[in-house]
């Protein structure tokens, strides 16, 4: 008990300890100190007894440790720091307020989600992989390591070294220059996934049919197939496309030499050369074939069946069985002048 005197009366009263001070001087919060030490500490201990009584009734002992574990980790500096964050940092430490709404702000939503093998400086939503041969059966989700922020340019360069080395051995193989094979147009007409029925089932294959050209009157198509993806076999078609480079006679390097009717299979073609300006008039797939050969002037329909692969097919081999001015001129016993003012002139 401690005695204090209260202003309004004229004799000291005796006022229980537990009322609270009313002055915070050093004198009064000195004559308090062992008193209040003592009876805190044992209040203290009450109150955990209390509550560990409490959870013993709903919790195994082994629960119950560590449960005071976990209490005895969060210090008074901590629980401090937490409740001056506010409400977002209320719900990340133990409930301490027991008529807080904590549905408000619940950690399961508001903390990032991490998946296996995610880097650390990437979000934790990961990026749905490109692949070159969606058909494939067989992908798997691939996440990126910490330092794979240089996979880019990598890719690039693998990329890069791989057609320097197509482009060499290509060279070795047909004899020509490197940065003619560099500047051919390369132009893929059919991409297709395939089917191949064997005894074993049905196995996935993969077809690419490629023009390429050097808008000059060389001309060569090209096919690939492979079981590995559509790149490696547009690989495969660049590769024969090249092998099979032919030049091709076209008059005053713009149109056909006169017309063409022409039977490939089921497809039938009728070209027909045309003036100055008159551009490509004909099918799509011719349309690509012309702008690799350097054919600007044309007019051509397409009968019967328009298969892409026959359509192509039929138009490069009429383009290469096509007679020359000079052959036309010895086999009429003309001059290659006078046979020049049967067709279009500029």
């Amino acid at each position: 008990m401690m005695i204090r005197s209260v202003i309004g009366l004229p004799n000291p009263v005796r006022i229980a300890s537990s009322i609270r001070l009313l002055s915070s001087s050093a004198k009064c919060l000195k004559g308090k100190t062992d008193s209040s030490t003592s009876s805190a500490s044992s209040s203290t201990d009450e109150k955990v007894d209390q509550h560990l009584k409490f959870l013993s009734q709903f919790y195994t002992p082994d629960l119950l440790q560590s449960i005071q574990i976990t209490e005895s980790l969060l210090t008074p500096q901590q629980l401090l720091a937490i409740q001056k964050r506010g409400h977002e940092g209320k719900a990340k430490s133990p409930p301490k307020d027991l008529h807080n709404d904590y549905s408000l702000n619940d950690p399961k939503w508001s903390e990032s989600i991490v998946y296996p093998n995610q880097a650390s400086n990437k979000s934790p939503y990961f990026k749905i992989p490109l692949n070159q041969a969606p058909d494939r059966t067989d992908l798997v989700l691939r996440f990126k390591d910490a330092g794979a922020g240089d996979d880019k340019k990598n890719n690039r360069q693998n990329r890069i070294n791989e057609r320097q080395e197509t482009v060499k051995g290509l060279s070795n193989l047909t004899g020509l220059e490197p940065a003619y094979i560099n500047r051919l147009y390369v132009r893929p007409i059919v991409m297709k996934r395939v089917s191949c029925q064997t005894s074993k089932g049905k196995i996935p294959n993969f077809y690419a049919l490629t023009i390429v050209g050097d808008k000059k009157g060389m001309i060569g198509l090209g096919e690939g197939k492979s079981r590995h993806g559509m790149r490696t076999a547009l690989g495969k078609a660049h590769w024969n496309a090249v092998k099979n480079l032919t030049p091709i006679s076209r008059y005053e390097d713009r149109t056909i030499i006169g017309d063409i009717d022409y039977k490939f299979h089921a497809v039938k073609l009728f070209l027909k050369s045309a003036p100055s300006g008159f551009g490509l008039r004909v099918n799509p797939n011719i349309f690509e074939v012309c702008q690799a050969a350097g054919i600007k002037d044309l007019a051509g329909k397409v009968y019967k069946s328009r298969n892409p692969m026959n359509v192509v097919k039929g138009f490069v081999e009429a383009l290469t069985t096509q007679r020359s001015l000079e052959d036309l001129a010895s086999g009429r016993g003309k001059k290659l002048v006078d046979l020049r003012k049967v067709y279009y002139s500029a």
